[in-house]
């Protein structure tokens, strides 16, 4: 594959150290370029020294307090620092992020200065779990783009696969989302340039042949593709949340029934057995009606409101009495007795609608 001597040289001069710009251009793509190059030839001293150097500027006094603070909370602050101090315009999120980090580490220094004064205290950490999440990323980012890299560098081949990487390294699924967003620019970049939308893009990637464009830009889908793989089967693996179990007092709190009917000497059960139990009997005191819930498929029965739910249809019936205080006389109010006692009765069953109230035995749940 043919590639321009100019760019070829500024790749290999970019691998053996030659410390590269930030060019507006070409913003995103040579952004993660920085980071990797920052990333693989720095460390967090020296992102701690640029840091602190960047805010020395303008105050000298706040630079020499941040210099108490630990090393690893420079890192990507300290890169967006370096930019700017050599003449790089950072894009407006870059910069909001170097000026809230500022302000950050600047609480931070103020929080360790008044645990001297108040041991007893413990100090609250500023850095949130966001920002954390956003440096780690872009960690790992710095690697990515140091294999976009060698795939230019190889003529547009390479057998790099971010999945393995990110499998590799065991990078949470909210990590990898945030890598796959990083890559998500260059892409569109790429994608506008093939297209031609972009005289500027286009001007910035003659060097490339149309087929190395799409190469390119088919290796970077990839990548972004495979981090949001990750998500996907993160969330396909996530276990169900488990549901609070909800107390049976409370689950009949607003059930409507009548506690005692004496003209057939019959007292309702507590409702609270009718949570978990497979068979619930009754009788309506208005219309005379004596029925049953069985749960689906042999389950268990529950209670919604005022209402019996997960019965069966087909199961479960009602039958009108024509002389109830014959049907109830000396009968024995369980499971098997009952089952006995409706099967005698001639009238026509029908479906109950689940539902009671002020009119209604429970006459047991078992």
């Amino acid at each position: 594959m043919a590639m321009n001597t100019a760019k070829r040289k500024e790749l290999i001069a970019k691998v053996n150290g030659s410390e590269p710009e930030l060019n507006s251009s070409k913003y995103n793509g040579s952004f993660l370029e920085l980071l990797n190059y920052y990333n693989y030839n720095n460390d967090d001293k020296d992102k701690k020294k640029w840091l602190i150097s960047h805010v020395a500027k303008t105050n000298k006094k706040l630079a020499a307090q941040l210099l108490k603070i630990d090393e690893k909370h420079f890192r990507y602050a300290g890169i967006l620092a370096r930019i700017t101090d050599r003449g790089g315009q950072l894009e407006e999120k870059h910069q909001l992020f170097l000026e809230n980090r500022i302000k950050e580490l600047t609480e931070m220094k103020e929080v360790k200065k008044e645990v001297v004064v108040k041991k007893e205290e413990t100090p609250t950490n500023v850095i949130s779990i966001q920002d954390r999440m956003d440096e780690k990323a872009h960690d790992l980012a710095g690697e990515i783009e140091g294999a976009i890299d060698d795939f230019v560098l190889g003529g547009c081949k390479s057998d790099f696969s971010a999945k393995n990487y990110l499998l590799a390294q065991q990078v949470a699924a909210p990590i990898a989302k945030r890598i796959g967003e990083l890559f998500v620019p260059l892409a569109d970049e790429l994608r506008a340039t093939i297209a031609g939308d972009d005289e500027q893009l286009v001007e910035g990637y003659s060097n490339f042949t149309k087929r190395e464009l799409k190469k390119f830009l088919e290796f970077v889908d990839n990548i972004v593709a495979d981090c949001n793989q990750m998500v996907q089967t993160a969330k396909a693996n996530r276990a169900p949340r488990k549901r609070k179990e909800v107390p049976a007092t409370k689950q009949v709190a607003k059930m409507k029934y009548l506690k005692e009917f004496a003209e057939l000497n019959l007292k309702s059960v507590n409702p609270t057995s009718i949570i978990g139990s497979t068979e619930v009997w009754y009788y309506n005191t208005k219309y005379k009606h004596v029925g049953v819930y069985k749960g689906e498929n042999g389950g268990t029965l529950s209670v919604k409101g005022t209402t019996i739910i997960g019965f069966d249809i087909k199961e479960s019936k009602r039958m009108t009495l024509r002389k109830p205080e014959e049907f109830f006389k000396g009968l024995s109010l369980g499971k098997r007795a009952l089952n006995s006692a409706i099967k005698t009765l001639k009238t026509k069953p029908a479906v109950p609608n689940g539902r009671f109230n002020e009119d209604c035995i429970l006459l047991g749940a078992f």
